[in-house]
């Protein structure tokens, strides 16, 4: 296993027993078995690392979401946090600079200005829209962070059906060319 994967694993395995705000480099170190240098050779600190694991985690949540629809998006990201449930809950606990919160908040409005833009006839997202989007978002992250907190007991589908009911009517109206 590649060290960066060692260091991913670590984060994941520490954030799912306490916040990350308090999990340490030389916790990650210690949890990967991997040297100071080894780490600083991938990532400049804690937060680097953490981010580029957030990274990771986005870039799977929306792997091939061109095939769904919306709601099949949303119930396909609520899956994916639902199989992390420990570890999400505890990143969610975490708010302000550096939070998952911020991060999954700033991610979710470029990966869905990105489905519309890609898979609608929009070249650009209006100042509207972009409003509504941000709105939305805003809403969304609230929502799912109270569902992960509160140990995600509303199911993944009825939890993605009533995201999907509640999107703005300005985002609704962009037609999609998604697959199914």
């Amino acid at each position: 296993m590649d060290i960066r994967q060692q260091l991913f694993n670590a984060v994941y395995t520490l954030g799912q027993h306490q916040e990350i705000k308090n999990i340490t480099v030389n916790d990650i170190l210690q949890e990967a078995s991997v040297s100071r240098g080894s780490f600083y050779k991938y990532f400049a600190d804690k937060y680097d690392v953490i981010n580029c694991y957030y990274q990771e985690s986005m870039t799977e949540i929306f792997k091939d979401c061109h095939e769904y629809t919306w709601e099949g998006i949303f119930t396909k990201s609520l899956t994916y946090l639902k199989s992390h449930q420990a570890f999400f809950k505890m990143t969610f606990q975490d708010t302000g600079q550096n939070s998952f919160t911020d991060f999954f908040r700033s991610e979710l409005v470029r990966e869905f200005s990105n489905t519309i833009i890609i898979h609608s006839t929009h070249q650009s997202l209006s100042t509207d829209e972009q409003k509504a989007l941000h709105f939305y978002v805003d809403g969304f992250v609230s929502y799912i962070r109270r569902w992960a907190l509160t140990d995600m007991r509303q199911p993944t589908t009825e939890l993605g059906h009533d995201l999907h009911l509640f999107m703005p009517e300005l985002l609704c109206r962009i037609q999609l060319n998604l697959r199914h």
